[in-house]
């Protein structure tokens, strides 16, 4: 099928205008198609999300990419060790703590995590530190996902983002306003650039990056002034890497507490 090969053609070769797409598929697969062929199916692959074209020249997409290899991931290695669902949220000053060694696993639990806490939570009221949203570059199809879910739960989020450059603002596309307050301004939280957090009720969530991972990020984000600049290789290389995260929950009212009284005099509100 000529979708399929101009898709493995795209995976060993990104990049490609149409007649070096022709000549690469002929040379995998030893199949001549017509360059008219060709084009049809690029023009249906671009409508299916799995391609994009910059400048006459096709690569894949990287959502498309990684969901491509989620799939295949899940019969391969066990990334998460999870305790079962009743032990799942700790007691009254205790803690629980999951190793992660993908990112994208791990924001997978970290979105059904956040759900589940809001299911049970009377206040419906998320507060949240990202040094960047890269969640919604990577994963973008699984973010919406997300944002439709807190809006259907009756859910509002707070969002504090540590960095105001090109790709964090560019994640406002898909930060539904009727669910998500966010900001890019300076927050006492500006120096972490590893820790991410989020506050329901008395329970707190902290994931934690490998330093070197953070500032790989930081880096891309810095370097990045526009779409055109995006190196989709490296950034997929990044996060399909094998890292070490750390994902822990508690319930500590406290903590909480701090965390809520610093929203609270950053907003310049109450909620």
């Amino acid at each position: 099928m000529l979708k399929t090969q101009i898709i493995k053609t795209l995976a060993a070769h990104p990049s490609l205008g149409g007649q070096d797409i022709q000549k690469k598929v002929a040379q995998m697969s030893g199949e001549r198609y017509s360059i008219q062929g060709v084009y049809k199916d690029l023009r249906k692959l671009q409508k299916e999300g799995v391609i994009f074209k910059l400048r006459k020249k096709y690569s894949l997409r990287l959502p498309w990419v990684l969901e491509y290899i989620e799939q295949a991931d899940a019969m391969a290695d066990t990334y998460l060790e999870r305790p079962s669902l009743p032990t799942l949220f700790p007691s009254k000053g205790q803690k629980t703590i999951w190793h992660f060694t993908d990112l994208l696993k791990m924001n997978d639990f970290w979105s059904h995590l956040l759900l589940l806490l809001l299911q049970q939570s009377k206040d419906k009221t998320l507060l949240g530190y990202n040094p960047h949203p890269w969640f919604h570059l990577v994963q973008t199809k699984q973010e919406e996902q997300y944002i439709h879910a807190l809006r259907r739960t009756s859910s509002k989020l707070r969002l504090i983002v540590g960095g105001n450059t090109y790709l964090d603002k560019w994640t406002e596309k898909f930060l539904d306003k009727r669910v998500v307050s966010h900001s890019f301004a300076k927050s006492s939280f500006h120096t972490e650039r590893a820790i991410y957090f989020n506050v329901i009720d008395d329970y707190v969530i902290t994931v934690k990056l490998d330093p070197h991972i953070a500032q790989e990020i930081d880096r891309i984000y810095a370097d990045t002034k526009s779409m055109d600049d995006l190196d989709l290789l490296s950034v997929l290389r990044l996060f399909r890497q094998k890292t070490k995260v750390r994902m822990w929950l508690e319930q500590n009212p406290a903590k909480a507490k701090g965390f809520r009284t610093k929203f609270k005099k950053f907003w310049g509100t109450d909620f």
